[in-house]
């Protein structure tokens, strides 16, 4: 039987083991709690953005040291204070408002994605923010995380994105260049207005449009390749000169720029592990090139061919028969050369004037080309001779062709204006291509025109062929060549020198003349230059009758007294283009005017168009090594061929001497008039002077003087005379055109 004391202590040991129990399971949620809020705060302290925690009250019971430096302030500034210290009071309002919202549906989502959210630090400085919310549940009720991000360097970064864009887009729409964006597939997302007015077709036209279909059907075979690699990636940029085709239908000249480009999305995936390539998409420059090209395609014609007849000129022929030369000796081919010259041409051009022989020369070149096959190549070498390379002509087939060209010249009939309709004949020359003779290209020339002469000794208007061997170089010996000729001159001093007064017109005095070149026959008959400098040209003999007139000219000068005076009078000399830019020409002209004294501002050296656009390179530095010897430079008969404004750019001069073909007729045609006032504009413009040739009459005098030329010459004004004797007559007395 239990007493009740005993019932009294098994209570109480029951209520303390309760009680222990009681304490122990405490003691083991506080550790646990104590513990998962430890993980809590290191969490919290580890997050990337700051971190405010908010109370249903809307005040800040937790921060981290993110939001510490993020706002300025230490953390038990903040601990207890409305979330409010954090906001600009503008944004008060509005901030209330959100979180009424939040309250009635709390779960983690960005705040305000329709809004612009500012935080404010302790300074007062606002700052852009981009901020995520999420609820915590606890026992003191629902708070409320708010992960705070500086979003100002990306705010930053966008505008200067946008202004990049806009920028883009001004130059991409305002640009004078074709400009055109595509997909990865080549095909066209955007255009600019230039491109569509240089394809001829609207934006909505191209838009959808792969690029490469704007080729030419004719180029686009060559571009194919080139813009896969591009679509594929194995290239990034791409730059050609192509055709398109324009909406007319007609070909445009293009220089075409594609570029690979990529926006930062592309690049990122790019640059994933294990990402697929990204999209690529190409920028495309397009921009009008028709008239450069036209223009560079006009001036390589020019410089290869002759102006008035289009025929190859003879730098251009040497090249085609040095190459056959080759061929022959390599491979044993035959062929033959022609040379034809015409029959008594200087006559009609003493008779008739310049411009009527031109257009013979011209019907006569049209006649040749109409008798010869396609194949055979057909040139004139200056002055009335032209020359035919037949490259697989034998002998008999030769002089057939040169007979058809004789008999078809015979029977042509040329008006020529201020005469009756003309016919004419011709000497022609015929040299064969042999393998066995080693023949250069220069050395069959040679031959052909030894057998040209053959030919006019034998009364003109027929052909002969040379003949090699003993029996050719018999009657080399017997008979004088016109390169013996010129040797004879060089070596004789056979050169005579006049000299063609040049006149101020302002003034009506000669202020300085030009140096002509004749050459004495045996006969004692002075010999034009147009028949024997093509031949010295030819053989390389024209540098040194160049230097040897050079010469002449400045000791006539000096013994004379030219070398005095402000007022001494100026000499003009022709040089070929053979001569121009070649180092010893320069040293001969430097040395001459050292021993004669002359002052080298007094005299101008002359290179003809024609010599000057064949090589535009060597007439700049020739005319820029002039200029430091102290002379001057005149670029002859300019305005005759295409080329004549482009090398106003390139070439040093101090005067243009305009091509008397415009001056002839300028009193009653008024194109000449034109071109005169035009060339005289451009000349007063770069402070150069103009000298008109071929001065006809005093109505031409009075024009000129009216179009402002600074010069004229011509027979009206002054007449060629004896070099000696016009500069002992122009110290004698004033140089006056009365």
């Amino acid at each position: 039987m239990v007493t009740l004391g005993e019932f009294l202590r098994w209570v109480l040991y029951r209520l303390r083991c309760g009680y222990y129990w009681v304490v122990r399971r405490l003691m083991r949620g506080d550790r646990l709690l104590w513990s998962s809020e430890r993980r809590f705060r290191a969490l919290l302290e580890a997050a990337p953005d700051a971190m405010v925690i908010v109370n249903d009250h809307g005040h800040i019971t937790l921060v981290n040291a993110q939001a510490e430096r993020l706002f300025g302030y230490r953390r038990q500034e903040l601990v207890g204070q409305s979330i409010s210290i954090l906001i600009p009071k503008r944004l008060h309002a509005q901030h209330r408002q959100h979180v009424k919202g939040y309250v009635h549906d709390a779960v983690a989502r960005p705040m305000g994605n329709d809004l612009e959210l500012h935080g404010m630090r302790k300074d007062g400085s606002e700052f852009p923010v981009e901020i995520s919310l999420s609820p915590i549940e606890t026992d003191e009720g629902t708070m409320v995380s708010s992960a705070i991000r500086d979003i100002s360097a990306r705010k930053r970064q966008l505008v200067e994105l946008q202004t990049a864009e806009e920028l883009f887009r001004g130059a991409f729409d305002g640009s004078p260049i074709g400009m055109a964006l595509t997909d990865h597939e080549g095909r066209i997302v955007r255009v600019n207005g230039a491109l569509c007015a240089l394809t001829g077709r609207s934006a909505q036209e191209l838009a959808g449009r792969r690029f490469d279909t704007l080729t030419h059907p004719d180029d686009a075979g060559a571009e194919r390749p080139v813009v896969g690699a591009l679509l594929s990636g194995e290239r990034t940029q791409y730059k050609a000169e192509t055709r398109f085709l324009h909406a007319s239908g007609s070909p445009i000249w293009v220089s075409l720029q594609a570029t690979t480009i990529a926006d930062a999305a592309d690049a990122a995936e790019d640059a994933g592990d294990g990402a697929a390539a990204a999209p690529r998409r190409f920028l495309v420059q397009v921009e009008d090139v028709t008239h450069r090209r036209h223009y560079e395609e006009n001036l390589h014609y020019l410089a290869t061919h002759d102006p008035l007849t289009g025929l190859y000129n003879r730098t251009s022929f040497a090249r085609q028969l040095e190459a056959h030369a080759d061929v022959v000796r390599r491979y044993g081919s035959n062929g033959a050369l022609l040379l034809l010259d015409l029959d008594h041409f200087k006559y009609v051009n003493d008779t008739l004037g310049h411009a009527a022989g031109d257009q013979l020369i011209a019907r006569v070149a049209t006649m040749l080309a109409k008798q010869l096959r396609d194949s055979d190549v057909l040139a004139r070498l200056g002055g009335d001779e032209f020359a035919v390379l037949l490259p697989h002509a034998t002998a008999g087939a030769a002089k057939h062709v040169a007979a058809d060209l004789l008999d078809a010249l015979r029977a042509e009939r040329i008006a020529v204006p201020g005469t009756t309709e003309r016919t004419m004949t011709a000497s022609i020359g015929v040299a064969l291509f042999e393998a066995a003779d080693d023949l250069r290209g220069e050395d069959v020339l040679v031959n052909a025109d030894l057998a040209m002469y053959d030919a006019k000794e034998a009364g003109r208007n027929q052909l002969a062929v040379h003949v090699s061997g003993e029996q050719a170089q018999a009657r080399m010996r017997g008979r004088i060549t016109w390169a013996e000729r010129i040797r004879v001159a060089l070596d004789e001093q056979r050169f005579v020198y006049v000299a063609q007064p040049i006149v101020d017109l302002g003034r009506d005095t000669v202020t300085q003349f030009e140096v002509l070149l004749r050459m004495r026959d045996d006969d004692g008959e002075l010999i034009a230059p147009g028949a024997f400098l093509s031949t010295a040209e030819r053989l390389g003999m024209i540098q040194q009758v160049d230097a040897m007139t050079v010469g002449h000219a400045l000791r006539a000068m000096a013994s004379c007294g030219g070398h005095a005076g402000p007022a001494a009078p100026r000499v003009e000399i022709n040089l070929s283009g053979a001569s121009m830019g070649d180092p010893q020409m320069l040293r001969s002209i430097e040395r001459e005017l050292l021993e004669t004294g002359i002052d080298p501002a007094r005299v101008i050296f002359e290179i003809t168009e024609t010599a000057a656009i064949a090589n535009i390179g060597r007439a700049r530095e020739f005319s820029d090594q002039l200029a430091r010897l102290g002379c001057r430079f005149a670029l002859d008969d300019f305005g005759a061929g295409f080329g004549s404004f482009y090398y106003l750019k390139h070439v040093r001069f101090d005067i243009l001497k305009i091509d008397g073909e415009f001056v002839r007729d300028c009193v009653t045609s008024s194109t000449d008039r034109l071109v005169i006032r035009s060339v005289v504009d451009i000349a007063c413009g770069l402070g150069k002077e103009t000298i008109a040739e071929h001065v006809g009459d005093d109505a031409t005098v009075a024009l000129l003087r009216e179009l402002g030329v600074t010069y004229g010459q011509g027979y009206h004004l002054g007449r060629p005379q004896p070099l000696e004797g016009f500069l002992a007559e122009l110290y004698r007395r004033p140089a006056s055109l009365a």
